[in-house]
């Protein structure tokens, strides 16, 4: 099955990125939280304005726009945390992001993304007990999808394997996962200057 493929493939990037995120540290801060988060929003604002910007969503059973959008939780959640929209608005955005030009590679990036959702449920419940933060006062992206995260990931599984089935193009979803893993890792914890935009 291609879906155990891609997380066999994918896995040593995944673990590098886990085993440097503190949101499971029992000592992590709400301060260090608020940075985290705000590293998170550099990330996602721009990667989900490119991918909304595609013209293929009703080609692949995929209704993002609608759905699965990570930014307005980002959102809300640094506006929990103290930020002001004109604070939002001077972020540094991210600059290096993973290639989207084709389905393949939204495919590889999507399910970096998506699979987030579900170890962000154990980290939403560290939240809140460690930090008393709650989807409406600071952890919403944490929360993923809510009571509805299980099932999004099972559907999101059932269309890139149906993706696959059709269409083939397994080694580029595999290397665009890769390519997102080592994006946000570098973003998240950067080792040689990686750009970012400021507005």
């Amino acid at each position: 099955m291609f879906l155990k493929r891609l997380r066999q493939a994918t896995s040593g990037r995944h673990r590098a990125l886990e085993c440097q995120l503190p949101l499971l540290d029992p000592r992590l801060s709400r301060q260090s939280y608020h940075r985290i988060v705000s590293r998170f929003f550099g990330y996602y604002e721009p990667l989900e304005a490119r991918l909304l910007s595609l013209p293929w969503w009703h080609e692949i059973g995929v209704d993002y726009a609608a759905e699965r959008r990570k930014t307005p939780r980002l959102e809300s959640d640094l506006i929990a945390l103290g930020e002001t929209p004109e604070a939002l608005a001077r972020l540094p955005r991210c600059a290096e992001l993973p290639a989207v030009a084709s389905i393949p590679q939204v495919f590889g990036c999507l399910y970096v993304i998506e699979g987030a959702t579900l170890g962000g449920q154990l980290i939403g419940r560290h939240l809140q007990a460690h930090l008393g933060l709650s989807p409406a006062s600071g952890a919403a992206f944490f929360n993923g999808y809510g009571v509805q995260t299980g099932r999004r990931w099972q559907a999101f599984g059932a269309t890139l394997t149906a993706l696959v089935q059709r269409t083939g193009g397994e080694d580029d979803i595999i290397a665009s996962a890769n390519d997102t893993f080592a994006t946000i890792d570098e973003w998240l914890f950067p080792t040689s200057g990686t750009r970012a935009t400021h507005r």
